[in-house]
């Protein structure tokens, strides 16, 4: 059996230090963080999140590295055909609870439809009118949900009860879900010229790279709602920039290079853009099954088993 001695947990803030064991840093893995990391040299495996990316550069500063745990999904911040080359195992947590990013995808959804946040800040201004706050009813209009795996038919779960006409995109059709959750699969382009809103439920791999960009946004309907919990690479932001009057609503919890945000980010510009901080996942169960699996993928990891292993 292959024993981990020495692990560091990345991207552990106080809510998430209660669970896991070990030696916790609150930073990223960054190069200009490398310096409080203690003791490099022993350290035979590393946990993070996707604020933190591992690549050849990183590694040379963990000569004894064996494994990797992403504390995400996704997996688009490790290089792994580096961690191929060097042997180094790679798991991930592949479902800390869908209904969080689901509930945060609802929750941007309405937020967009109802003018909670427009309202909200008109009220505190000393405004209490309803003028220029028209809503759009979610009864009737068509949802439109690209990728279709846990948490894009927890969305739609979750979305059906609004009476809504949900079609769905995916690569890989699911049939027995289609008529278990009462939607229809349609290809990406009729999905984009007929909803009213749009939620994003992809990983972000070369083929979804910018999937949405100039001419996608071009098909859609004036007006329609777009929401991302996916990730911020799917949407090609330039684009989006540029077309923004297309839209009612621009609901983003991911951003393309969100680890580098800064206040001169070009979106936030934009009023009828509403941006959370990659908090769809963040919620008191969440945090406690991310600390469990990743313990858990420590000693997956040394009795060899596959389960949640990446690579």
């Amino acid at each position: 059996m292959t024993k981990i001695k020495n692990i560091i947990h990345l991207d552990v803030d106080k809510n998430l230090e209660k669970y896991l064991k070990g030696v916790l840093y609150p930073s990223s893995l960054k190069e200009p963080n490398l310096k409080n990391i203690k003791d490099k040299n022993l350290i035979d495996a590393i946990s993070f999140k996707s604020q933190s990316s591992f690549n050849g550069k990183i590694f040379s500063h963990f000569p004894k590295l064996k494994l990797l745990i992403t504390r995400t999904v996704g997996t688009d911040h490790i290089d792994l055909s580096f961690c191929k080359s060097k042997k180094i195992s790679v798991y991930n947590v592949p479902d800390y609870g869908c209904h969080n990013i689901a509930e945060h995808a609802l929750a941007l959804l309405l937020s967009a439809a109802r003018n909670i946040i427009a309202g909200t800040n008109k009220t505190k201004k000393g405004q209490f009118s309803f003028e220029g706050l028209l809503a759009t009813s979610l009864k009737g209009k068509t949802l439109g949900v690209i990728g279709t795996g846990r948490i894009g038919l927890c969305f739609i779960k979750l979305a059906s009860s609004f009476g809504l006409e949900i079609i769905a995109f995916d690569a890989y059709e699911n049939k027995k879900a289609e008529k278990e959750f009462n939607f229809k699969y349609v290809n990406l382009s009729e999905l984009l010229e007929k909803s009213d809103f749009i939620s994003i439920h992809i990983p972000l791999i070369p083929q979804t790279k910018h999937l949405i960009g100039e001419k996608e946004i071009k098909k859609m309907k004036d007006g329609v709602i777009l929401v991302n919990t996916a990730r911020g690479g799917i949407l090609d932001t330039t684009s989006l920039v540029q077309n923004i009057k297309k839209f009612r609503a621009v609901c983003l919890d991911v951003l393309e290079d969100e680890q580098n945000f800064s206040k001169n980010n070009p979106l936030l510009r934009f009023d009828n853009v509403i941006i959370t901080p990659h908090i769809a996942f963040y919620s008191d169960d969440s945090i406690q099954t991310i600390a469990k699996e990743t313990l858990e993928n420590i000693k997956r990891f040394e009795r060899k088993d596959k389960t949640n292993r990446v690579l």
